[in-house]
């Protein structure tokens, strides 16, 4: 980050305009396709759940290739459906088309628009920057805990979250559920004018009651990297 860059966070921090937090938690990470992920615990039998794939999947590949696992992934997007469609995609690779909320039935997205420019493929529960006339589009959605029934898992391992401005009823309602989630991967969308800051200070304070620990933050505090402190621990008796 130079210099200029610094000065304007260091003023945008002082104004409450951004999330001051720091790394509470020693792991040695590994980097999964820009994600950082703890190694403990972590093996072909373990469980992770997708959220929000896009076009790129290069994380879910890199937790396939590095564990032989099996990744369950999700993506409500018209066009990143027949994406997926058009892939050729290894068998460990499980993709349903639901957005993951925190109620179960359906939810309208729509496509962003940010300072004026034209709408790009990603959709949000946010309808900022969008034309009155653009009704968005109406997807299923899916609770966690019900995802987890249906796909008969008990536990997750690993919950990786990059659907724009969800993330924040999803924590919400996984914490309210007590789900046995191990490691949570996220990016925070306060960058979004109509996401306020304190939205994200107070998912991270949810999360620490709950015994989640920071193990890595990205420079612009967006992308975290959490682990359940208890969980960890039972792993480590068992190596």
């Amino acid at each position: 980050m130079g210099y200029y860059n610094k000065v304007k966070r260091s003023l945008r921090q002082l104004a409450g305009q951004e999330v001051i937090a720091r790394v509470e938690f020693t792991c040695a990470c590994r980097n999964i396709h820009d994600w950082r992920i703890c190694p403990v615990g972590i093996d072909s039998n373990s469980v992770v759940f997708s959220l929000g794939v896009g076009d790129d999947i290069g994380f879910d590949k890199g937790m396939i290739t590095t564990y032989n696992c099996n990744v369950q992934a999700f993506d409500p997007t018209p066009r990143w459906i027949e994406w997926i469609k058009s892939q050729n995609l290894p068998q460990q690779f499980w993709f349903y088309p639901y957005a993951i909320g925190g109620t179960d039935g359906t939810m309208k997205l729509f496509p962003r628009m940010p300072n004026g420019k034209p709408f790009s493929t990603m959709l949000t529960v946010m309808n900022e920057g969008v034309n009155d006339a653009v009704e968005g589009i109406t997807v299923n959605v899916k609770r966690l805990s019900t995802l987890m029934t249906e796909l008969c898992v008990s536990h997750i391992d690993i919950l990786k979250m990059d659907i724009e401005a969800a993330e924040y009823q999803v924590i919400d309602d996984f914490l309210a559920a007590d789900l046995p989630v191990y490691q949570l991967l996220v990016e925070f969308h306060h960058r979004f004018t109509s996401v306020p800051v304190q939205k994200t200070r107070d998912a991270l304070d949810k999360l620490y009651k709950a015994g989640y620990r920071i193990f890595y933050i990205t420079e612009k505090a967006r992308e975290y990297s959490f682990i359940h402190v208890d969980t960890y621990k039972k792993y480590l008796q068992q190596i």
